[in-house]
């Protein structure tokens, strides 16, 4: 059964409900609360600048540190903007901008990762760029890289191959795409 606490303004439910349900009226309190605070009669969401420049920075000093070589520095920041943006912003913030934003900043995340040979952590980082719809070959090239780093053969010969759909003619997916081959031959004892 569902109950509305009209001192809190909050929804709960029974003991009895299943952890979908639970989880969806989590949301629906975490938004509602936000919202309830908002003071503004003339409300229409806007990212807040403040929180913008914040993150902005961040992430910008974290670019200039890798500009001086500085990789886990430059890492520790561009991860701090990133966990800074999830957690600053408002829930009803446009979230094409806040997607827009986290697409940059987790691109420039994964390189710095790969160099710094955290491929445990770029493959996160790139599985969630594709779940957020960034679908483009430089992702799957990255993907490719990172899991023939892992050595995890067999899944990184069809990222290779998706992101040659998108790109036939990319030199470096081409060459990923037969050191893949050539990888699976060794694996299978034909080479």
């Amino acid at each position: 059964m569902l109950r509305y606490d009209t001192n809190s303004k909050r929804l709960s439910l029974d003991d009895e409900s299943n952890a979908d349900q639970v989880a969806n009226l989590e949301q629906i309190n975490k938004l509602t609360t936000a919202l309830v605070a908002e003071t503004n009669p003339n409300f229409q969401p806007q990212p807040s600048s403040e929180t913008t420049n914040m993150v902005k920075n961040m992430f910008q000093s974290g670019m200039q540190q890798a500009q001086k070589k500085n990789i886990p520095d430059a890492l520790k920041k561009v991860s701090l903007a990133v966990e800074m943006r999830n957690k600053a912003r408002k829930p009803w913030e446009p979230f094409a901008f806040q997607l827009q934003e986290l697409h940059m900043m987790l691109r420039n995340r994964t390189d710095l990762e790969l160099v710094s040979q955290r491929n445990l952590d770029a493959w996160q980082d790139l599985e969630m760029l594709l779940n957020c719809g960034m679908v483009v070959p430089e992702v799957f090239l990255r993907l490719a890289d990172c899991l023939l780093k892992l050595n995890l053969v067999e899944l990184a010969k069809p990222f290779c191959e998706r992101g040659l759909s998108f790109d036939p003619s990319s030199g470096p997916l081409m060459a990923i795409h037969k050191e893949c081959q050539i990888r699976m031959l060794e694996l299978d004892g034909d080479l």
